[in-house]
């Protein structure tokens, strides 16, 4: 196995590493993936680095860096001399959280592991990992589950009910399973709840950033308008990136829509509780927020759509008519208009 710590260090060095602060580009994440890091699957095919680079395709300037680190381009890949190859998955797609439970389900089932190689001899890749799929999504579901969820909660104790799961973790407590890996919790807390948040954050542990033009911020102060946004990281946090606090106004007992601030509901609508207390924002209001990617790029994100599949047959006739009515206003057009 070549040594991919090395390249990971090399890497970070070349391209800078966001987590430093103050850089507008560089490493956002980096890991070992891939059926080839499997050891079960070694010899199937190269093992694999899933980079996340900011601020988005590798630039010139990127570019030149990688290859002066030996790397290749090949495709939409990179391949080093050394044995294995360079992955820049799409942040969107969410196959980067999917990659990582299928190698978890490799290397802990050797069923698996067989079944994968005999797809990929005779199929290739996309239809190895296809074939695999959902059996790393029960896996995920049954080794992780929502201990993610279950930790950020117990984190929050003190903040009391100023803050709700959000995000695709809020849709599968709604739908009461867990349906895919994800890279991050969102979570959505009350502005004016800021004090508390990061004193309890700051007390527990948490490495407190928040996103700006020019990189990561040390999140030190409350945020003011239209800054909304902290990226929070624990060496405890189970199977997740971060988690990524987005603040909201919660006030006089009312959500209100941060891209506009018309388009409300009663709190007590709002949050929803799972069968073991945990807090969640109403799955409407979640498919309003994960709207706005048609909308800014003419379709929709991967694991938008794969979630608006799950979670719109579900929606009860008042959600329905409130999500209608809330995209009319905000997104005339949208292509989910028709299935409401």
């Amino acid at each position: 196995m070549p040594d991919l710590n090395a390249a990971q260090v090399a890497l970070r060095q070349g391209l800078g590493d966001v987590l430093d602060r103050g850089r507008p580009a560089g490493v956002f994440h980096l890991e070992v993936g891939g059926p080839g890091s499997v050891p079960a699957l070694r010899g199937l095919d190269l093992p694999e680095l899933h980079l996340d680079l900011l601020p988005g395709p590798p630039d010139g300037t990127q570019r030149a860096v990688l290859g002066a680190l030996g790397y290749q381009p090949v495709g939409a890949e990179w391949v080093h001399p050394g044995g294995w190859r360079l992955v820049l998955p799409d942040a969107t797609s969410g196959w980067r959280a999917a990659q990582q439970s299928l190698r978890r389900l490799l290397s802990a089932d050797l069923d698996a592991a067989k079944h994968y190689a005999q797809v990929f001899r005779e199929a290739g890749r996309q239809a190895a990992d296809d074939a695999l799929m959902p059996a790393a999504a029960a896996h995920h579901a049954a080794t992780v589950g929502w201990r993610p969820a279950q930790f950020v909660a117990q984190a929050l104790a003190p903040l009391g009910d100023t803050w709700l799961l959000a995000g695709g973790v809020a849709l599968d407590l709604a739908l009461g399973q867990v349906g895919r890996p994800h890279d991050d919790l969102d979570i959505a807390v009350d502005r004016d709840a800021q004090p508390t948040l990061l004193a309890t954050l700051r007390d527990g542990g948490w490495r407190l950033d928040t996103p700006t033009d020019q990189g990561y911020a040390e999140w030190s102060a409350p945020l003011e308008p239209p800054q909304h946004q902290i990226h929070a990281r624990h060496p405890g946090l189970p199977d997740a990136l971060l988690a990524d606090f987005l603040l909201t106004d919660l006030s006089d007992g009312v959500w209100r829509f941060r891209r506009d601030p018309a388009v409300t509901l009663p709190l007590e609508q709002a949050r929803r509780r799972s069968a073991d207390g945990l807090p969640y924002l109403a799955p409407e209001i979640v498919l309003l927020f994960k709207s706005r990617s048609a909308q800014a790029a003419g379709d929709l994100r991967g694991k938008d759509a794969a979630d608006a599949e799950r979670v719109l047959p579900t929606l009860p006739g008042p959600a329905r008519v409130w999500l209608r009515e809330a995209l009319e206003r905000t997104a005339p057009g949208h292509p989910w208009l028709s299935r409401l």
